[in-house]
């Protein structure tokens, strides 16, 4: 019995993974610069600001918002981990 075998959605394997290796080094970059960079000036509450406006989900906005880039890193190293850098089989 013939198994049916799946193909690749681009034309090219190498091409496919260029592709995904281009889209996660521009977000782990994004996630650079908002992470810890100018991107706190986004979240960072004014000191006068009421105490409930300086938390989020019982964290401090900013620790949150670093947690959340820190998390988008984390997640662009093992997915490139998984499917980018996979020993060749040559």
């Amino acid at each position: 019995m013939m198994r049916p075998t799946m193909e690749p959605t681009a034309a090219n394997p190498t091409q496919r993974h260029r592709r995904l290796g281009l889209v996660l080094l521009l977000l782990f970059a994004l996630a650079m610069v908002m992470g810890p960079g100018p991107g706190l000036r986004l979240v960072n509450p004014e000191p006068s600001a009421a105490r409930e406006s300086l938390l989020f989900l019982g964290l401090p906005v900013i620790y949150a918002w670093g947690l959340f880039w820190y998390g988008v890193q984390a997640a662009v190293v093992v997915t490139a981990c998984l499917t980018i850098w996979k020993p060749s089989d040559d």
